[in-house]
């Protein structure tokens, strides 16, 4: 339960571990100097006697599941506290590494969180984890090249065709203006490309035309496990034309896109070499911090606000929604083997409290509660900026929910770098959605029985 801390002296060690992800608002390589451990160092100013250890993690996601997995495992007491990523709660509920959330006790404020981010740490109509921080997929355009509004004309959300339009408008748009390429996103074969596709995917899936959806009951009610896939992946054929065409040095995306995550589609769009970029809202302020530089384009590109206009010719970029976006997000989860559970709860309502969403807010993190995107900024433009944010949130699509994720991640990515990458023989759809019924079901297929025929 969530407590007050029971802070008081004796023989006992008074430490806590808690586990986090390397912090991306850090100053310090190692993760310090974040908004992480400011929200740390202040449950400890408000909790004399105790200490909290960081045990910082890999900076990949796939890396920290890992991490995590062989701690638990090994020692169930090796965290008292661990952040993790929201896809994973049903896996570490079932695997009984964490506990239940207490959502009555008045000191959570359960009812403050936005809706999605209280559905992503949720399993079997119970939180296990309390919402410390979401994230979405965000586009972001070239404003000295391309209108907003027509961006917005191909993006309608009513349209089942919006990201084969936004491909088009890309390439006219870098014809136009003789750019190497119109759009670029995270298509390397790691979780990335998992999210990228699923993008395309859903939107499919959930257009007018889309037939059935692609996970049966992943985004129907607060806690619902994905049960099934259908056996059409439409969605994906934008994409798979335009990786054909690249290899005959026609594609809109650059064919190396294949092999790349945040890092190198963020300088691409930095440098000027594509128009459109798919990324998190964490590349807004490294963005804006390139605009007083001298190594980037034109000495960086001047941020115009969600959906904004150039004034002159200088190189500006904004932000509109995706015809579809994936969330993510980390939740605060309090450990099935830690020896202080109610100093453990203690420090997870701290990083999860008001105050602690304000100082999210102010690093670049979107937060979990509706009132992270309710402070006054000084700037109408970032203002306009953090409420959109917010209804892309509520609009945006939770990964599939099993707690089998890792392995269903790994069989999707796996097909869609296939069908992707122009040296392999594509996979059939059938295949693809008999080996992911099988994975949600937590089923490796190995003996070939999801081979078609054809």
């Amino acid at each position: 339960m969530l407590g007050t801390c029971a802070c008081t002296g004796g023989e006992d060690e008074q430490v806590l571990r808690i586990a986090l992800p390397v912090d991306v608002t850090a100053t310090d390589v190692n993760g310090d100097g974040g908004v992480y451990t400011q929200l740390v160092r202040r449950w400890e100013e408000q909790n004399p006697g105790w200490d909290v250890d960081i045990l910082w993690l890999s900076p990949r996601a796939d890396e920290q599941r890992s991490q995590l997995a062989v701690a638990m495992q090994t020692d169930p007491a090796s965290y008292d506290v661990v952040l993790i990523d929201n896809q994973w709660v049903p896996e570490f509920s079932e695997r009984s590494w964490i506990r239940a959330v207490d959502t009555e006790h008045d000191d959570l404020a359960w009812n403050g969180f936005l809706s999605r981010a209280q559905q992503a740490v949720c399993h079997l109509d119970r939180p296990w984890a309390v919402p410390l921080h979401m994230d979405v997929g965000l586009l972001y355009y070239r404003a000295d090249l391309v209108d907003p509004d027509d961006i917005a004309e191909a993006i309608e959300a009513d349209d089942a065709n919006s990201w084969q339009e936004l491909l088009e408008l890309a390439g006219e748009v870098r014809d136009e203006h003789g750019l190497p390429y119109g759009y670029t996103g995270q298509f390397g074969n790691y979780e990335g490309l998992t999210v990228n596709a699923l993008e395309f995917l859903l939107h499919d899936a959930a257009g007018p035309d889309g037939g059935q959806e692609l996970f049966i009951g992943e985004d129907d009610g607060a806690c619902a496990t994905a049960v099934a896939t259908s056996t059409e992946f439409g969605g994906l054929r934008p994409l798979e034309d335009e990786f054909a065409h690249g290899r005959a040095g026609e594609s809109v995306i650059p064919a190396s896109a294949l092999e790349e995550t945040e890092t190198e589609s963020l300088n691409r769009f930095r440098d000027g070499d594509v128009v459109f970029m798919r990324h998190w809202p964490r590349a807004v302020p490294q963005l804006q911090a390139d605009a007083g530089g001298t190594e980037t384009l034109q000495e960086g590109l001047e941020w115009v606000g969600w959906g904004g206009k150039a004034e002159g010719a200088e190189p500006a970029f904004g932000v509109l929604p995706l015809p579809t976006a994936v969330l993510g997000g980390n939740g605060l989860a309090v450990t099935e083997g830690t020896r202080h559970p109610e100093e453990a709860w203690s420090l997870v309502r701290t990083m999860t409290d008001e105050d602690a969403q304000e100082d999210l807010h102010a690093s670049g993190l979107l937060p979990a509660r509706r009132s992270g995107y309710q402070l006054e900024t000084g700037s109408s433009t970032d203002a306009h900026y953090w409420e959109n944010l917010r209804k892309v949130i509520d609009q945006g699509y939770l990964r599939p929910r099993t707690p089998y994720y890792p392995y269903v991640s790994e069989v999707l990515r796996r097909h869609v770098h296939l069908r992707l990458h122009p040296t392999t023989p594509d996979p059939s759809f059938e295949d693809m959605s008999c080996e992911l019924n099988a994975a949600l079901e937590g089923i490796a297929v190995t003996d070939g029985s999801c081979e078609s025929d054809s």
